[in-house]
């Protein structure tokens, strides 16, 4: 009796540090892409919303970055906007953020491992409009925001020795869910059709065990969250073996979210 009983509290006392555990990790939400309305008459305040709007959702910014508690994959971009100017010797706040978001390499923050793409560059595609308004937003962080749709970037299209800036999202073959999982061979490593484990964990009722967001972390960032059972690294490093997240669109992977969120088991 005296066993079960010890048995009993060791449980519940399990149960509670992990439950207080998980309250004390900061929490993140992401979204699919979603198209912002990006107009040449912006001013600087409808910049700076349309950059919060960019980085929570299509720039998947907050899939590592925290605002307002410590970053543990990626630095707390909560007083960005002042530590800019100051960042990196010779260059302006909106320099230094304009070098952080087409050449994250450039600069690691101590502590830190280099894991930022280039965010013109698929899979996140930004355009040169979106990446204004980004920068206009992480400015606000802290800072005075100073960009206008008329602000000129070191790294531009066509400059010599820049990086080419990516063209409006959708542009280039579109390929529906279904193709989009056919060409980047996702069939290989997960069933849609039957609740069976191939490499990867079957997808069949996946609509019913993660939402829309955490569908979109899982194949932008599949580390973020393992399954249990299922090793780290396998499907980040397959898919960037058949090219997916150098060639697929922000349309592509949202197509492909939604198709996913649509696979439900349950009434």
């Amino acid at each position: 009796m005296k066993n079960v009983i010890g048995i009993t509290a060791l449980t519940v006392l399990t149960t509670l540090f992990y439950w207080y555990v998980g309250q004390m990790v900061p929490q993140k939400e992401t979204h699919p892409p979603v198209d912002t309305e990006m107009r040449q008459d912006m001013t600087t305040e409808e910049l700076v919303i349309a950059g919060e709007e960019i980085s929570a959702g299509k720039g998947t910014c907050l899939l590592c970055h925290t605002i307002g508690s410590e970053g543990t994959r990626a630095p707390d971009l909560a007083g960005v906007g002042r530590r800019a100017a100051t960042r990196r010797e010779g260059l302006t706040d909106v320099e230094y953020l304009a070098e952080s978001l087409f050449d994250p390499g450039a600069y690691i923050v101590e502590g830190y491992n280099p894991i930022m793409t280039p965010t013109h560059k698929p899979p996140i595609s930004l355009n040169q409009p979106e990446i204004l308004a980004v920068i206009a937003y992480l400015q606000s962080l802290g800072g005075t925001p100073s960009v206008t749709t008329d602000t000129e970037l070191a790294y531009q299209a066509g400059e010599p020795g820049a990086p080419e800036v990516a063209a409006q999202a959708g542009s280039g073959e579109e390929l529906g869910a279904e193709e989009v999982f056919t060409k980047y061979i996702c069939f290989s490593c997960h069933s849609l059709t039957d609740p069976i484990s191939l490499v990867g964990p079957s997808l069949y009722d996946v609509g019913d065990r993660l939402s829309r967001a955490e569908i979109y972390e899982s194949i932008l960032d599949p580390d973020a969250a393992l399954t249990e059972g299922f090793p780290g690294l396998v499907m980040h490093a397959t898919l960037t073996g058949v090219g997916f997240y150098e060639n697929a669109t922000p349309v592509q992977i949202k197509s492909l979210v939604d198709f996913l969120a649509a696979k439900k088991v349950s009434p």
